[in-house]
């Protein structure tokens, strides 16, 4: 018996941990890595690997920023993309006292806690995949996002073409969820791609190597990690009940083998159908067990670049690629880079699909920004269209007061690198020929900024006035007090120009 009351009050305390619970993103800094466990992205640091030399790739580092765009059939009921179908993302922190576990075994109610309940969206995953039967961007316009993000100093994008729910943008022969059994056909990925090439803009499509939608019959919907703690706790199907029957190991080994064949067929067609792409944006790992033969029926790296000589792979597929990329929360990150790198990260608070989620300030993704191009880090910004295919006016707003600085500001931010190792600054600092361009972001009050180990000082400029600002200079090391120094609402750079 008292096994049995313990069975149960698992299932309903895992039922209730919905990752569609904003609150785990708010308030966890470690839900991205769970994340990423979850998909299967662990960096191979014992590969052999070697960066692409192609010349077509060699744009990358001094891109300096870029739009990610996470669009998908889950703006039908504006949730964030694929996680609402995970369950138990925070079981292994979460703890119940007596009281609580009175109330949940009381009530039965699986989706308690969760502030889903204050906006309907609480669903399984067969009611997320339900969205696509509704999904139709009636002003659907990539040229106006490609516009924008060429306004406001972008250089590249990057288009979620299949998530990890598994619903494909495009009619692709393969698999039977995409726009070729929705949308009357419609694609949704060549549009795009014209929009980037209209601005100059490089092409990078995302794509996602697991697919719960085509692994839905031997996928596990409570988070991998779970069972790792509680053994007992039972394995959840699409509809988040219990899983009554298990696969053999010769059905699991056929399926590893279509895995392996529906992912390199769709990422040939991308990589085929649509001229040249310059990024392929790899999310996670496909649903093969690491080692397993069915890898060698699944799309290489050599293969890749067959297909597309000049481009760029990210390291989330593999365990390698030509960048490094980080995501989310900076912070921990505070390393400069020495090798190709990207910090992506979502103009939203903490969701990245459109949902009812508050947007960050501009003064702290202005902040993101400077931060990551101190660090040698390209900034993916992204941004999450409406179901109807608009960027909404808020998110518009935010990309042009971006835009607006970035207009007399930008040149402290593109085509840099960080400071050199004989050089340290006491704020963020950019290099750039013989300038040095040091950041003081809105937020911040600072009683004086320092540079050292420079040469002689030419000019000290505020970057967006060309005002003289006062400053001395004695053995390597430059002085800035902050009162000398005109502050604006938003982030001032000094331009400090070397003899």
């Amino acid at each position: 018996m008292k096994f049995k009351i313990t069975f149960v009050l698992f299932v309903l305390i895992c039922l209730t941990l919905f990752s569609q619970n904003n609150d785990t993103k708010k308030n966890d800094p470690n839900a991205f890595k769970l994340e990423h466990a979850q998909i299967g992205f662990v960096e191979d640091n014992k590969a052999s690997y070697k960066r692409t030399e192609h010349p077509d790739a060699q744009w990358f580092p001094d891109a300096g920023f870029g739009m990610f765009i996470h669009f998908g059939i889950c703006s039908v009921k504006q949730l964030d993309l694929s996680w609402p179908m995970i369950a138990g993302m925070k079981i292994a922190q979460f703890k119940l006292d007596s009281a609580e576990v009175k109330k949940v075994m009381a009530s039965g109610d699986y989706f308690i806690r969760n502030n889903c309940k204050d906006d309907n969206t609480c669903v399984t995953p067969i009611e997320y995949w339900e969205q696509a039967k509704y999904f139709n961007p009636t002003n659907y316009k990539p040229e106006e996002w490609a516009k924008a993000a060429k306004a406001a100093g972008m250089k590249y994008m990057v288009f979620t073409t299949r998530h990890h729910d598994g619903f494909a943008l495009w009619p692709s022969k393969y698999g039977n969820f995409n726009t070729k059994n929705y949308m009357g056909g419609k694609d949704l990925i060549k549009p795009y791609v014209e929009a980037c090439r209209k601005y100059g803009l490089k092409v990078g499509l995302y794509y996602s190597g697991p697919d719960w939608y085509f692994n839905k019959d031997y996928q596990d919907f409570m988070y991998y990690k779970v069972r790792k703690i509680y053994p007992n706790i039972p394995r959840l199907d699409e509809n988040l009940q219990v899983r009554t029957s298990e696969k053999s190991e010769v059905e699991k080994q056929a399926h590893y083998d279509e895995v392996a064949l529906y992912i390199k067929g769709q990422v040939t067609e991308l990589l085929s159908n649509y001229g040249k792409i310059d990024v392929i944006w790899f999310d996670g790992a496909p649903d093969i067990p690491k080692g397993n033969k069915s890898w060698k029926k699944c799309i290489t790296m050599d293969e890749i670049h067959t297909l597309q000589p000049g481009i760029l792979v990210s390291p989330r597929f593999f365990g390698y690629g030509d960048f490094k990329t980080f995501e989310a929360n900076l912070s921990k990150q505070v390393n400069k880079q020495t090798g190709w790198a990207e910090f992506c990260s979502t103009v939203a608070q903490w969701t990245w699909a459109i949902t009812k989620v508050p947007l960050k300030t501009t003064t702290a993704l202005l902040a993101e920004f400077i931060q990551s191009r101190s660090l040698n880090m390209n900034y993916l910004l992204n941004f999450g269209p409406t179901k109807e295919g608009v960027i909404n006016t808020d998110m518009t707003n935010r990309l042009t007061e971006i835009a607006n600085w970035m207009k007399v500001n930008g040149a402290s931010l593109t085509d840099c690198t960080a400071l050199s190792d004989a050089e340290t600054a006491t704020v963020y600092a950019t290099a750039k020929k013989q300038h040095r361009y040091l950041f003081l972001l809105a937020d911040k009050k600072y009683e004086n900024i320092q540079l050292t180990g420079t040469e002689e000082v030419k000019t000290v400029t505020l970057l967006a006035t060309g005002k003289n600002v006062n400053y001395s200079f004695e053995n390597g090391k430059l002085t800035i007090l902050e009162k000398d120094v005109t502050r604006t609402a938003l982030a001032d750079v000094i331009d400090v120009e070397l003899k």
